[in-house]
């Protein structure tokens, strides 16, 4: 039914992409099923969402981008509509069974957070299929000099799921966190992120055994392996720990470029879609 009224909903709005054949279905993927959606034409764009989100992170991406690129995004398994983890499991090749299901050779990627992890590790192991990368408020396995801050809300948030399960309070202890937290946000955005953080599963935060596993070398240790031009994006107001992480990856990969969008936090996609969307525009020009 969300799929269906989403449709609907983008038929009226965007007339355009309709007529660029939006598709959606299930992909097999490594014994698994993930939901995805396309639109549009032009150079393929993947959007690749964080830890306890799905694919409706990128709603104000979705239209502009489809303009000029042939966009793509999903569910990573065991999050939204794909079919939920009972494994460890490499999210890097999902995303290449992905690609080859859908029959595109090289994209752009666009990944914030875990999606960030998961965009550089694809760059980093399989290079001749990226273009150009857009690492959002990025978390990258093998890195550890987080904050105390930091440790101590997944700490929180994986003792009160594991303990009491997923309901409103553990999901409101979770929207309340740095992580989280929306600053600069309209009431459209806030309560798309409400929406996802209560149709999510929270299975990860249960059993952080299922946790997506990229294998070593870590995404870490494999930057400097990294061709694709990358541009490197922070919320100005995202916790002190993703800041280090932007800063290692600027020092890192070999040809960044790094941008800082005021007034907004971990998601800077939903808090400035506006800055957002034009920044990421011009790199991929």
């Amino acid at each position: 039914m969300r799929v269906l009224v989403f449709l609907i909903l983008l038929s009226f709005s965007s007339p355009i992409i309709f007529a660029q054949s939006l598709s959606s279905g299930m992909a097999p993927v490594n014994g698994s099923r993930l939901y995805y959606e396309m639109a549009g034409q032009g150079d393929p764009v993947v959007f690749i969402h964080g830890m306890a989100l799905d694919n409706r992170l990128w709603d104000s991406q979705w239209a502009s981008f489809a303009k000029k690129h042939k966009v793509i995004r999903y569910d990573v398994r065991g999050f939204g509509q794909s079919d939920r983890a009972h494994d460890p499991h490499n999210p890097t090749e999902d995303l290449k069974a992905l690609l080859d299901y859908l029959k595109i050779d090289k994209a752009h990627l666009v990944g914030l957070s875990m999606g960030g992890t998961i965009a550089l590790n694809f760059a980093a192991n399989y290079p001749e299929r990226v273009s150009k990368i857009v690492a959002v408020d990025a978390d990258i396995d093998g890195f550890t000099n987080y904050t105390p801050e930091h440790n101590g809300m997944f700490d929180k948030i994986i003792y009160l799921a594991s303990h009491q399960g997923w309901h409103d309070e553990e999901q409101a202890v979770w929207l309340r966190s740095r992580i989280m937290r929306l600053y600069s946000a309209d009431d459209k955005a806030i309560i798309n992120l409400s929406e996802i953080t209560a149709d999510y599963n929270g299975d990860h935060f249960i059993n952080p055994r299922i946790n997506p596993a990229f294998g070593t070398p870590t995404t870490l240790e494999l930057l400097p392996n990294i061709k694709a031009p990358t541009l490197v994006i922070v919320g100005e107001k995202d916790e002190e720990s993703i800041h280090r992480i932007g800063l290692v990856l600027t020092e890192k990969i070999p040809s960044t470029q790094k941008v800082i969008i005021k007034d907004a936090g971990h998601l800077s996609n939903m808090d400035k879609p506006k800055v957002f969307n034009k920044t990421v525009m011009q790199f991929l020009k």
